[in-house]
């Protein structure tokens, strides 16, 4: 279909006609290109199993998990895979319109929560776009449940379970001092804790009640109030204790107390460096 269909008066009518024909062509064989190679990344996920190492990062809420994680993740090469967060990437991408995707889409666009077997879909989606430089990859938020911890055996093995555990008594301080950004959501925490062996000293912004990076008011989060703080801990509590026991059987959970906060990474670096060495 792809032709010269008027006959060109000019030679250089002729050469605009010809070069108008070859940038549709191009066009065309791009849109096939990318069709083929998203096909070929479904087929391959269907029997997908990742051969690099794979963290999984447990702790209550308060405990800094969410930091920590972020420095091993550039420490070790290893990106940090948030279910919630490629999720809303993956349903972003209008010209993905894969079985898979439009399927996440659909449930989503319901209000319903993914079964476990489309998450592992959706897992091993992800880790065959894996970069060849990233070392390994860092579960944060997944698995919650036994069910889905056993399905992730299926995709590759789990080096570690990461366990970040403070006292009950110091994560509800932690939690009450925390302040975020309204704009760009930058964290910081008003707690002073020198108590109990914990010395964690207060991350306050230069300007009073104002963000460092973007100027914007800090607020405090309605979960970080007490009675919604005791909630949240008594049912991750409820949730994780059976996760915790799984991994505790199969002999990889790894336990950390914090007791200085962020000062501490040091030793937890070099303990995640023994568990990844050869």
């Amino acid at each position: 279909e792809m032709c010269i269909r008027d006959s060109p008066k000019t030679p250089k009518e002729g050469f605009k006609l010809l070069l108008a024909e070859v940038n549709a062509i191009r066009i065309h064989t791009r849109n096939i290109k990318s069709h083929y190679h998203h096909t070929i990344i479904l087929m391959k996920t269907d029997t997908f199993t990742y051969s690099k190492p794979m963290l999984v990062l447990l702790g209550a809420p308060g405990v800094g998990k969410g930091t920590f994680g972020k420095r091993i993740s550039k420490d070790f090469d290893m990106p940090i895979f948030s279910t919630g967060e490629y999720l809303r990437s993956l349903i972003s991408k209008k010209d993905d319109v894969s079985p898979l995707t439009e399927r996440v889409r659909k449930v989503m666009a319901e209000g319903k929560l993914l079964d476990d077997d489309t998450i592992i879909e959706i897992i091993q989606k992800r880790l065959a776009e894996d970069l060849p430089s990233a070392k390994g990859i860092i579960f944060d938020g997944f698995p919650r449940t036994i069910p889905q911890a056993e399905k992730l055996d299926t995709v590759g093995k789990v080096k570690a379970v990461l366990d970040f555990i403070n006292k009950e008594s110091i994560l509800v301080e932690k939690l009450a001092g925390r302040r975020e950004c309204e704009k760009c959501h930058d964290a910081y925490n008003v707690a002073n804790i020198h108590k109990e062996g914990y010395e964690m000293n207060p991350l306050l912004p230069k300007e009073e009640n104002k963000c460092d990076k973007c100027g914007g008011n800090l607020m405090h989060r309605p979960d970080d109030q007490p009675t919604a703080i005791a909630e949240r801990l008594k049912v991750y509590h409820e949730k994780t204790a059976p996760l915790e026991g799984f991994y505790e059987k199969k002999g990889i959970m790894k336990t950390f107390e914090p007791k200085k906060g962020v000062a501490d990474y040091p030793w937890i670096k070099s303990e995640i460096e023994k568990i990844l060495k050869p």
